[in-house]
Order: structure tokens, then C-alpha cells, then sequence
């Protein structure tokens, strides 16, 4: 008989969910525990093939707890309980694999179904216990304030939340942006948690969506050099032997080359990207121009000195998407440009094909009409160089 673990610290809910499930007393047991800490002792006591969570409890909450099952009981599943949650963020949430969510006031027959879907292991490729990347993008969905340590193959990092907002992280060898960016890619991490954000200063003005993409992005690229070294090593040896130095050196260029044809087409793309960027910079009053994705990925960028480019790929894509929504909104079809005047001058967006827009910051001497034919002359070469180099 399998048996499921129920934890919410009202009482009458608890004991109506108990009610409810007794129909269905011959598949599974049900248990119940009013806060994280019962909760714990009933793990040690009995063995749970499931947990059913609420998140927000006193004594020891629903985060303690879900810190508590990645380090100590890792096999068991989780469904998760909120009253703050949105489709698009439960979506998002279902589709990273790690574990359900359901949204009060809860659909009885939505939970029925989750639970026997656990229980009979319908849902095949799902991942037990609870990922990082899960539980990072909970703490922000409940606005959480805490202190995360995470573990993992010997390493220990720290992560500093208030309000759900990530403040500042420290890996032990890097702070902020590029300690969060380590981090938030380990694998068969333990976290424990700590109710006490233990920063005070904000050291990573990046969203935590985007400190997620870019630290896997730069994880993939490190996993592909790592990969394709004792590759490239063995080339290295076979051209120098026996050969010309100059002769053997080019030999080896040519294999680099051959060994990946497409990354190194996406780099004559992106080189000619950046020529076209430069043409924008050019222009007077233009202090810097971005390459930007949809997601807030910053692609490329030129910029005077000081200007923080990745800054501005990170908050860009809400303005554009604001305006893209706008115009749909008012039946004005696809936004082919947009414009926000600010004191000390313009901040333009352009769609770059159907993946990535270009963001022009200005001053107020800039000449916005040659900044506009620069668009129209640029558009498609930008569309089909971004939609090679994406």
C-alpha cells in the first residue's frame, strides 16, 4: 500500500482533504502533518511515496521542508500547493520536470489525478525529488526572504534572497552575478535554508530567469570545450608530426574548423553583426546599440565605456514586449518600431526578425532620422545574420 504524505497547517483543510481521499482508501493511505517539522518526524517514522505540500506554515514552512527532502530524501516526489501562482508561472514551473504545482483553492479531481499520477508512475522521464532551478524559481514565486546553502560534489555556495528578489550570491571564489551564475547549474544539490536574508546590499541587479539562462549558457559552453579537448589534442599531435611547422599550424586551424562547421558559421554571423552594429554607432548621439532575444538574452552589443550592456538586455525586453502588446492590444498590427523619450534622451526598439529586437540608447542631440533609415537599410540583413547566429 502506498502512502501519501499530506502537510498544510490548516486543520479543517487537512481533515477534509482526509475525508475526500477515503474513497479511495483500497489504492493509497493518507497521512497528515500541520507544519514541516511534524512532517519530518512522520518521514522518519514511516515511508512516504509522496508528499502533498503547502508552502507557507509556521515552525518549519514548506520551503524548510522541500530543502529538507533534497538533501535527506531525494526519491520522493513532490506536489506542491500555493495560493500565488499564475498559468504562465505554472507552466513554467511543470515543465522543468521536477514537481507539480496546484493552486488553491484546490480542483479535488485536478489532485486526485496528480496523485495517482505519481503514484503509478504514469508520468515516465519525470525527475524525483526536487531540481535547484525549481526550487529557486518557488522562492521567487512566494516572494520568500531567506539564505539558501547549497551543496554540491564539494562545493558550497550561498544565495541571498529578499522578497523573493535574489540580493547578492558567493560560490567561495566569486560574488554576485558570476557566483549566481555558477551555482544555479549544480547538479545533485542539497540545499538548506535559512529564514534570514544575510545581505543587505544588492549586488546582482539581473532577474533571476536571466541569471538561469546565462549561467546553463555558460555551463554548455564550458561542457563543449571539455568535450572536444582530447579531440582537438589528438589533431594537434597528428598535424605537427612529420610536417612543416607553418604548414602543420594551418592544418590544425582548418581541422578546428571542420570539427564544429556550424559554430564556426555562427561566428562569421555574428562578425557580421557586429559591423553592422558599429555602422549604428557611428551616428551622433548614439551612446550604445544592443542585439537583444526575446528571453532578455543579450547577443551583441557596442557601447561606450561605463554603459552596461548586459544590464540592458535584462530589463529591455519588458519595454519592447510592453509595446508589442500595446499595439496588438490597439489593432495596430506588428510593431515595426518603438520609441520612450527620457530626460537625458531616447531609447528605441526595433524586432529583429522573429527572435531578437535592437534597443538604441540616445542622447537628445541625436539625429533620430538617420537613426530610422539605418533600421530600414539594416533590417533584413539583421533578421537573417540573428536568425543564424540564435
Amino acid at each position: 500500500m502506498k502512502n501519501v504524505l499530506i502537510v498544510d497547517d490548516e486543520r479543517s483543510f487537512l481533515l477534509s482533504l482526509v475525508e475526500g481521499l477515503g474513497t479511495y482508501a483500497a489504492d493509497f493511505n493518507t497521512l497528515i502533518a500541520e507544519n514541516g517539522k511534524k512532517a519530518v518526524e512522520v518521514l522518519k517514522s514511516t515511508r512516504i511515496d509522496l508528499v502533498v505540500t503547502d508552502l507557507k506554515m509556521p515552525e518549519m514552512d514548506g520551503f524548510e521542508l522541500l530543502a529538507y527532502l533534497s538533501k535527506s530524501y531525494q526519491d520522493i516526489p513532490v506536489i506542491v500547493m500555493t495560493a500565488y501562482c499564475t498559468a504562465e508561472i505554472k507552466s513554467r514551473l511543470e515543465t522543468m520536470g521536477s514537481f507539480h504545482l496546484l493552486e488553491k483553492p484546490l480542483d479535488f479531481k485536478d489532485m486526485v489525478n496528480n496523485i495517482f499520477r505519481e503514484l503509478t508512475s504514469i508520468s515516465r522521464g519525470y525527475i524525483r525529488g526536487i531540481t535547484l532551478p525549481a526550487f529557486l524559481q518557488l522562492v521567487e514565486l512566494e516572494r520568500k526572504t531567506c539564505t539558501l546553502k547549497v551543496k554540491s560534489k564539494g562545493k558550497t555556495g550561498y544565495l541571498y534572497f529578499n522578497g523573493g528578489e535574489l540580493l547578492d550570491a558567493d560560490n567561495g571564489f566569486n560574488k554576485g552575478e558570476k557566483a549566481a551564475y555558477d551555482i544555479v547549474c549544480w547538479d545533485e544539490a542539497e540545499i538548506e535554508i535559512s529564514s534570514i536574508c544575510r545581505k543587505k546590499t544588492k549586488n546582482i541587479n539581473a532577474s533571476l530567469s536571466y541569471i538561469m539562462l546565462e549561467g546553463f549558457r555558460i555551463k554548455d559552453e564550458k561542457d563543449w570545450d571539455i568535450n572536444n579537448k582530447s579531440e582537438i589534442e589528438s589533431i594537434l599531435k597528428t598535424a605537427v608530426k612529420d610536417c612543416d611547422p607553418l604548414t602543420s599550424m594551418d592544418k590544425v586551424e582548418q581541422d578546428e574548423k571542420n570539427l564544429n562547421p556550424e559554430a564556426n558559421k555562427k561566428e562569421e554571423e555574428m562578425a557580421g553583426l557586429k559591423e553592422i552594429l558599429n555602422e549604428f554607432t557611428k551616428l551622433q548621439g548614439v551612446n550604445a546599440v544592443c542585439l537583444v532575444g526575446r528571453d532578455g538574452f543579450l547577443l551583441d552589443s557596442i557601447a561606450r565605456t561605463g554603459i552596461d550592456t548586459e544590464m540592458i538586455g535584462a530589463i529591455a525586453s519588458s519595454g519592447f514586449g510592453a509595446s508589442e502588446s500595446m499595439g496588438r492590444q490597439l489593432g495596430k498590427g506588428a510593431m515595426s518600431m518603438s520609441m520612450v523619450e527620457f530626460k537625458n534622451g531616447p531609447v528605441m526598439f526595433s524586432p529583429v526578425g522573429e527572435d531578437a529586437f535592437l534597443v538604441i540608447i540616445a542622447d537628445n542631440d541625436s539625429n533620430l532620422g538617420m537613426v530610422r533609415l539605418k533600421l530600414k537599410k539594416y533590417s533584413s540583413e539583421l533578421a537573417t545574420a540573428t536568425a543564424v547566429a540564435i
